[in-house]
């Protein structure tokens, strides 16, 4: 038996630099994991069966592919065996149990880390030897993401996020992420449909943070720098925010009430509709979440923390 941990992850960065011949979008991103996480569990079987398990998600939140049978096989994480599989002629199978804690389609990239982790983890146990270069370009051809999550932690992610380059791990941060409620059908798919190049930027924002990552240690409770004007929040940056404000009403009415709260700044995670707030003090977060949003028992929100 193996155990995998399948964190999510948010966005310190997201930027679009512009459109690729192949039809693909050309980013820019600074990705980092947080400790809300799935949990893959992997046996020996004769062939690929994954069984979900649902923990502590919305109540409308499902599994893509998933049939009454508790059997997925077109489920990213069906797909990741399978491809490793077929790339390495194993013989055999394995039998998944996935247990799902991380809201699907909110931009964590709950489905990415668990397609990740499934590498990871048959890799562990069919004893392929694979390097993580070896299993990132497997996972390149799974889905965008997938490349990050063998590595995880904090990383310089571009392409179209097949080129992935680790980091020095940032200093702890403590973050609260909330589920904003908004129902987006094929939502990646419509919010790119929206970016034009208005939205493109030259990767500034990512290079300037790559220069300061090394100096967040020293922030003091509030985000601020040892450095006079350094606040890590003035540099987060996100297109899809742009996208957001712009196209999706509900999700301006949610920012402005959020800033009534003096909740904020709040950073979108990936293309969302999961929103972020981060901070240096666990005491911060602990605080908005018992008083602000205290009395907001049906909006989704989780307390979690930047890991390597």
């Amino acid at each position: 038996m193996i155990c995998e941990i399948a964190p999510a992850k948010i966005n310190l960065t997201l930027e679009i630099i512009n459109k690729r011949t192949d039809g693909y979008h050309e980013l820019n991103s600074i990705m980092q994991t947080i400790d809300l996480c799935d949990v893959l569990t992997f046996w020996e079987n004769e062939w690929i069966k994954v069984i979900p398990e649902y923990f502590n998600l919305p109540s409308d939140d499902n599994l893509s592919e998933f049939d009454g049978n508790n059997y997925l096989n077109n489920n990213l994480v069906y797909r990741a065996a399978s491809l490793l599989k077929e790339e390495t002629g194993y013989s055999g199978g394995a039998l998944i149990q996935l247990r799902k804690n991380i809201p699907s389609a909110a931009g964590l990239g709950g489905g990415s880390s668990d397609a990740a982790a499934t590498l990871k983890g048959l890799n562990k146990l069919w004893k392929l030897g694979l390097s993580r270069n070896e299993l990132s370009k497997i996972g390149s051809k799974i889905g965008s993401d997938v490349s990050y999550f063998i590595y995880g932690g904090t990383c310089f992610v571009k392409g179209k996020g097949e080129i992935v380059i680790p980091l020095k791990a940032l200093p702890t941060k403590w973050l609260i992420v909330i589920l904003i409620p908004l129902n987006i059908k094929q939502k990646t798919e419509k919010l790119y449909s929206f970016i034009n190049p208005s939205h493109y930027s030259n990767g500034d924002s990512t290079r300037f943070i790559l220069e300061k990552i090394n100096d967040w240690g020293n922030n003091n409770n509030n985000g601020a720098s040892s450095s006079p004007g350094m606040n890590i929040n003035d540099y987060l940056v996100n297109v899809f925010e742009i996208v957001y404000n712009n196209k999706i009403r509900e999700f301006e009415e949610w920012q402005k009430y959020f800033e009534r709260m003096k909740i904020n700044p709040l950073h979108l995670a990936g293309s969302g509709p999961a929103v972020y707030y981060i901070s240096d003090s666990e005491v911060d977060v602990k605080r908005i979440v018992d008083n602000s949003l205290a009395k907001f028992n049906n909006l989704r929100k989780y307390i979690a923390r930047t890991v390597p």
